[in-house]
């Protein structure tokens, strides 16, 4: 093989094992099971509250942080309300926080 096979050998293979990273990365953190359960435990929490949850929109910002919304609306009321949310997950991939303000 000459020199410019060797290359094209060489850059495919780097380009493989870059998008291999990638997607490795892009898996740890926040995946859709996780953001639902901090979407779950949010409408929960409010309920607790006597609010109703009418919308919950949460995304990933980073592979451990969310950012997002929640429209709900206090009990007898028809004003509904929206506030700005984050979440976090901890380096152990399984410990999640999150508050809304």
């Amino acid at each position: 093989m000459n020199r410019t096979g060797k290359f094209i050998v060489l850059a495919a293979l780097a380009i493989v094992l870059y998008s291999a990273w990638t997607v490795y990365q892009g898996a740890q953190g926040f995946n859709p099971p996780a953001i639902e359960d901090v979407k779950k435990r949010m409408q929960v929490d409010f309920a607790a509250k006597n609010m109703t949850v009418t919308e919950i929109s949460m995304l990933r910002r980073s592979p451990r942080e969310l950012a997002g919304f929640v429209k709900l609306k206090a009990q007898g009321s028809d004003e509904i309300q929206q506030k700005a949310c984050t979440a976090t997950m901890a380096k152990d991939n399984v410990t999640t926080s999150w508050s809304c303000q």
